[in-house]
């Protein structure tokens, strides 16, 4: 699941401790969050500015030592959050997470 890196730092703030491994991309602008296959299906449609990665989707993956980034002489992407134990962030607390900082869909007049 990728979001911009201005919505992603937000939602790093509410998940804190609870977050996965984050992998950011400081060039392109954007976080990716690890969530079990499908477990975001149907995010897209209702949360604006996401991207939900599909089978067939390219994402890549940096070494686990990656964490300097481009700014600091590194490469890009890079890890935000490292990789340690699992590599997954419970898609329940990123919902709630991202519903709290993306913009609510306004009801559009008929």
């Amino acid at each position: 699941m990728r979001v911009p890196s201005f919505v992603g730092m937000r939602v790093v703030d509410r998940l804190r401790d609870r977050s996965g491994p984050i992998i950011e991309d400081q060039v392109d602008v954007f976080m990716t969050w690890l969530v079990p296959v499908a477990a975001a299906d149907g995010w897209r449609e209702r949360m604006p500015g996401i991207a939900v990665l599909r089978a067939g989707d390219h994402l890549a993956v940096p070494p686990a030592d990656w964490t300097g980034g481009p700014w600091a002489g590194g490469a890009t992407p890079r890890w935000l959050i490292r990789p340690a134990g699992t590599c997954l962030t419970a898609p329940a607390d990123l919902r709630a997470a991202l519903e709290k900082v993306l913009p609510r869909p306004r009801a559009h007049d008929v």
